[in-house]
């Protein structure tokens, strides 16, 4: 009975993206102007090494933004929102897993230069704003479910901390050219 939700979360992802027309480009590391970060922020842990890399992206010139979903009912009192850090919980979303449209609205409408989904495993929360995500290029792990979620998405990083996968990334859009 768990399990119920997923097809209609399928469903609708599918409706997201396929109504998400925002052209798809990549852009080179140093043209990068703002980067939006998508994670699991139920962990400590998670949410220090994804300030450490927006402090270190905005020392390098890059407009930093973070979407943090906590798995709880409610947001704990030391998940403080700021205008370029927000959170979501449970209370957040529908019953089949995906987050309300209007909570998650200012940050999936940004037309950030890349968005990292920073989360491994199937995380319907989280999958979902990445759907309707206008960046102009969505990087993630590989998930054969959620391959339309997702415009660059790299294999082989399962079961990797916060700080592995956003080391990851930094390094593929570091590789990233455009001439």
């Amino acid at each position: 009975m768990r399990d119920f939700g997923k097809p209609i979360a399928s469903r609708f992802l599918k409706i997201y993206n396929n109504s998400n027309e925002h052209p798809r480009k990549t852009t080179s590391f140093n043209l990068v102007r703002s980067v939006g970060i998508l994670y699991d922020a139920t962990e400590d842990t998670s949410v220090e090494a994804v300030n450490q890399v927006s402090e270190k992206l905005n020392r390098s010139g890059k407009e930093v933004f973070s979407l943090g979903f906590v798995d709880k009912k409610k947001i704990p009192e030391n998940r403080i929102p700021d205008a370029k850090n927000d959170f979501y919980c449970q209370k957040d979303l529908h019953w089949y897993k995906l987050p309300y449209k209007d909570r998650i609205l200012r940050f999936s409408n940004e037309p950030f230069d890349y968005l990292l989904n920073v989360y491994t495993a199937d995380q319907l929360p989280m999958v979902g704003v990445s759907a309707l995500s206008r960046a102009n290029c969505r990087l993630g792990t590989f998930h054969r479910k959620f391959t339309a979620c997702f415009d660059f998405m790299l294999h082989g990083l399962e079961n990797k901390s916060t700080a592995d996968l956003l080391e990851a990334y930094l390094l593929y859009m570091n590789k990233i050219k455009n001439e």
